[in-house]
């Protein structure tokens, strides 16, 4: 049984606040959840072949530099020294 600090601290690490009501319905679905990922731990997969990526990761999508024309910095709202600026971090320690 997953307890209700448990979901608040997934809601700390998903960066959401969740109301003492949004626990209590979230409570019994995330345990359902979890009671199903214990059906899959229990299922026997001995017998069964390991699958092998047949496709080359490289060939997916190639990878390619594209001149944009001009410098970009000057038109960029968030812009600072010479670098675009980005929004502060609020993850805690």
């Amino acid at each position: 049984m997953i307890s209700k600090e448990e979901i608040k601290h997934l809601g700390w690490l998903a960066r959401i606040e969740l109301s003492d009501e949004e626990l209590s319905k979230y409570e019994p679905q995330i345990d359902r959840i979890i009671q199903h990922f214990d059906i899959l731990d229990g299922l026997p997969l001995e017998f069964l072949e390991p699958t092998y990526l047949t496709k080359s990761v490289r060939s997916l999508r190639i990878d390619q530099a594209k001149d944009f024309g001009e410098n970009v910095l000057p038109k960029s709202r968030n812009r600072k020294d010479g670098y675009l600026k980005g929004p502060k971090s609020d993850v805690k320690p």
